[in-house]
């Protein structure tokens, strides 16, 4: 384990706002630094990533802005702030150290007048609408909580999938317990017409699941007897998002209050949980290692020969094929701003150099309207399910799969699956969208670039296969197979408190 020293260069507060420049020293050198800044107020604390502006062999400068009023959210701090650091060399152990010098900030959290206008037009418009929202919420926070009572909130779809969906049906088999689901596709003017039952829901749940941004709880306070718990709709820690993202297209403003009421954040492993902390704006004892339970079926022999058995009815022309699984991720900020060059990925020249034995099947991203073009000579060999079946059950008739930057890769590598990584636009994609670690230390893959590299990799069945397995460990553990009774009882806890 690499050890590090921090060294506050400057720290400055002007009108509510921090200025911090630090200097991180490490005992060898920095191969793809991440430096954020850790917040300690009382009994909370929270993370924030900071710009690192340059990188030495061994050292690294990072500069911060901060905005004091808003480091903290609903808390009850009436301290000052003391101030560490948290370094990441991309691939070793995340560390907190302490500054040569003590660092802390004055502690404040009202809004006032002049930060009010400080902050972007979108933030003020969030805050106008929370206090209405708020006024609306008034009349249900009197009501009481139901102690048996959960609810599963998604705008993901339009029905529970994914890590929710799994611990959902598990849920359903513990007596007592009154569970209510709320899905409805779409951003805040989609959910309005549910409005009030989400009220009802949010006021009275004693446990609360989401798995993703769920765009209502942002603009109500949460009661404090409600515990709220964010299932991810992914596992591990790959591509930043929410306040990772610093300075890059559709990152979020660090006054925001988005993602930062969950009470607990369910990750797949350890090594993750710095990076949920600084993505969501919570604090590290918030984010807990239960594992992905949308990954147990992965690892379950009778969900495994059901699902083979119930696709080779259905497709039997695939029987006794390999299948190459296209499984892209989408560039660009997100529904409805993204896209895929589909052009790259070149279906008739892939198809006419390798064995007649291979078919590809197509699965993109739920965002992308693109799909990749083919002869019609190669419509034998080719299939678009992106509509018709989750990706996780592809992986189970999987025998190799190209995606680029998907964190399909985690369930890929539980149930072994060779990858192949097409990164043909890698550096585009990383100073537009950025990761948590060295992409091409960090993939259990081959990397390829151009189609003829897809074609040698698959003729000479180049997979960079050895790679998956202490992937697969390091992401999921102890807890792969396990996590959803991991929830389910850490949910049975808090019911019983």
């Amino acid at each position: 384990m690499q050890s590090y020293k921090a060294k506050i260069e400057k720290l400055n507060i002007t009108d509510s706002i921090a200025d911090i420049t630090v200097c991180i020293i490490g005992d060898r050198a920095l191969s793809y630094p991440r430096i954020s800044a850790c917040f300690y107020c009382e009994n909370d604390n929270r993370i924030l990533p900071m710009d690192l502006k340059e990188c030495k062999e061994n050292t690294a400068l990072a500069i911060g802005r901060f905005d004091t009023a808003s480091i903290f959210y609903n808390s009850k701090c009436h301290k000052n702030v003391k101030i560490k650091f948290l370094v990441s060399d991309g691939n070793e152990d995340n560390i907190i150290i302490e500054p040569e010098d003590e660092a802390v900030i004055p502690y404040t959290n009202k809004m006032s007048v002049s930060r009010f206008f400080k902050i972007s037009r979108r933030e003020r418009q969030k805050f106008l609408f929370a206090k209405f929202m708020s006024f609306l919420f008034l009349p249900y926070r009197m009501k009481k909580v139901q102690p048996n009572k959960v609810a599963f909130l998604s705008n993901r779809t339009d029905r529970l999938t994914g890590n929710i969906k799994a611990v959902f049906h598990e849920m359903t088999k513990v007596d007592g317990v009154d569970i209510t689901v709320l899905c409805k596709k779409g951003g805040i003017r989609k959910s309005l017409p549910n409005i009030f039952k989400f009220f009802k829901l949010y006021a009275t749940s004693k446990v609360v699941f989401v798995d993703d941004y769920y765009h209502m709880i942002t603009y109500v306070k949460k009661k404090d007897d409600v515990n709220l718990i964010q299932l991810w709709h992914a596992c591990g820690a790959f591509k930043t998002f929410g306040f990772s993202r610093l300075g890059r297209e559709s990152y979020l403003d660090q006054g925001s209050p988005n993602h930062r009421q969950y009470d607990y954040v369910v990750v797949s492993s350890d090594d993750v949980i710095p990076y949920y902390a600084e993505g969501f704006g919570v604090a590290l004892e918030k984010v807990i290692p239960l594992g992905s339970p949308r990954c147990d079926a992965l690892e379950n022999e009778r969900t495994i020969n059901i699902f083979k058995k119930n696709f080779y009815k259905e497709y039997p022309e695939f029987n006794g094929k390999k299948i190459i699984l296209f499984a892209p991720t989408f560039r660009g900020g997100g529904l409805g701003n993204c896209s895929y060059p589909i052009e790259k990925f070149e279906i008739d020249k892939i198809l006419s150099q390798i064995d007649d034995d291979y078919i590809i099947i197509i699965k993109m991203h739920p965002y992308l309207k693109e799909r990749p073009r083919f002869s019609e000579k190669y419509k034998g060999r080719v299939a678009d399910f992106t509509c018709d079946y989750d990706i996780n059950d592809l992986l189970l008739v999987t025998d190799l799969l190209i995606t680029d930057y998907s964190s399909v890769i985690f369930e890929a590598s539980v149930v072994r699956v060779p990858m192949l990584f097409f990164a043909f636009d890698l550096s585009e994609y990383s100073r537009d969208r950025d990761f948590y670690c060295n992409y091409e230390s960090f993939v259990p893959g081959k990397i390829v670039t151009t189609t003829d590299e897809i074609i040698t990799a698959i003729e000479t069945n180049d997979y960079d296969f050895e790679l998956v397995e202490p992937f697969r460990k390091k992401f999921f553990g102890t807890t792969s197979g396990h996590a959803t009774d991991n929830v389910i009882k850490f949910t049975q806890e808090l019911l019983n408190q």
